[in-house]
């Protein structure tokens, strides 16, 4: 049974058809292929490197170093691969799930050619012809040395296997992966509202779509193609295309922020990232130079950002500077219990000023009851209690009593 009426009883109930009625659908954009292993459909697409995507150009990828990017990306390797021997590729499938059943009915990939970039999207047209493009697609992929995707290592390469395993094919990707997911969350969360493909496109490349067919109808347009409407399928092989474009330039970017970062939110997420390493001397230089950049922007990353370098300057010996930066932090939305302890700590401890120990812990106290900071009732009685025995000492100490 081929696959526009297998589909088609599928769709039909969601689009409201007749499943038995014969339709024919329009041709997709491509043309067949012949192979060793049978006909399948393919679109080529050459694009000159001197291509304007947004504000940059495909000629820019051109020299670009992942050696930056590697430790984000926790693959070691990356350091001594090209962009240009990679080829980068997404998917559209027939479902946003996972399972043998859902088709990868559209895959596009690019990669460097000469002069030239050049986009292959490889189409499901007939189900009996599926082999022949997985057959092709792997054979494509064994030509490179580094796979670039996005979210390709959760989502599109499984299913890519999902669909080879049910022909008992293998797929032998290049050692390294670069998923751009990955390292844009490592490094720009809190930056955007949110670290999807299009959002790093828009915001660092520049590139705006405009009437885009959103990737969660593409699996409907394909249903709809099937049972003779093609309307939308131009608007499908345009949103892969776009994404297919969108990756070498989203890759330079990040690259080139990784080896000079500059913006402050992805400074303040390095810092979080070597400080977890126990890299701490690097973190305290990298969280300091984000700060600037954070207090004008007034970001919600600055209290983050303190907490840590208090912390760090003060494993470092610098209690002084430490305390500066919780007093800093002390007065920021929203309140956080450890700040205050640690300046009460401070105080007490190393400023051996009793008296403004006793002023930060009764500030601690009085935050803690009148709700400004919120933790569970269990935690503020452990706080309290914490509090009140600071308290104490000190007073004695003071002699008040």
């Amino acid at each position: 049974m081929r696959l526009v009426e297998k589909l088609r009883r599928i769709a039909a109930p969601a689009i409201g058809a007749d499943p038995l009625r014969p339709v024919r659908a329009a041709p997709l954009p491509g043309a067949p292929v012949e192979s060793d292993e049978g006909p399948f459909w393919r679109r080529r697409v050459v694009f000159p490197l001197d291509h304007t995507h947004g504000g940059m150009r495909l000629e820019e990828v051109h020299g670009v170093s992942l050696k930056h990017l590697a430790e984000v990306a926790r693959d070691p390797a990356l350091a001594g691969l090209d962009l240009r021997r990679g080829f980068f590729f997404d998917t559209e499938t027939t479902s946003l799930g996972g399972g043998a059943g859902i088709y990868v009915f559209l895959l596009g990939l690019g990669y460097f050619e000469g002069d030239s970039f050049v986009v292959e999207q490889y189409v499901l047209e007939d189900v009996t012809q599926e082999r022949a493009m997985l057959q092709a697609i792997r054979r494509r992929f064994a030509e490179f040395d580094l796979v670039v995707s996005f979210h390709g290592k959760g989502f599109d390469t499984p299913r890519l296997l999902d669909r080879l395993s049910f022909h008992r094919m293998s797929l032998e990707l290049p050692a390294s992966h670069l998923d751009l997911c990955v390292v844009g969350r490592s490094y720009y969360r809190g930056a955007f509202p949110d670290c999807r493909l299009q959002t790093f496109e828009r915001e660092l490349v520049g590139f705006h779509r405009r009437d885009d067919l959103p990737g969660a109808e593409c699996p409907r347009a394909f249903f709809s193609h099937l049972r003779g409407d093609s309307s939308l399928i131009p608007r499908v092989f345009e949103h892969n295309l776009y994404d297919v474009l969108t990756l070498p330039a989203v890759a330079a970017c990040f690259a080139r922020e990784a080896a000079a970062p500059s913006h402050p939110v992805v400074l303040s997420n390095l810092g979080a990232f070597l400080e977890a390493r126990g890299r701490d001397r690097a973190a305290r230089d990298i969280y300091a130079a984000a700060l600037d950049g954070l207090r004008s922007a007034r970001h919600p990353l600055l209290a983050r950002s303190l907490e840590r370098l208090a912390l760090l300057e003060r494993r470092a010996g610098r209690h002084d500077v430490s305390a500066r930066l919780l007093r800093e932090r002390r007065d920021l939305a929203p309140v956080a219990f450890q700040p205050l302890e640690d300046l009460a700590k401070y105080y007490e401890h190393r400023a051996r000023d009793l008296d403004r120990a006793a002023k930060a812990t009764l500030d601690a106290r009085a935050r803690l009851l009148d709700g400004k900071i919120l933790v569970d009732p269990r935690t503020r009685a452990r706080h309290l209690e914490s509090l009140d025995h600071r308290l104490r000492r000190l007073r004695r100490r003071l002699g008040r009593g």
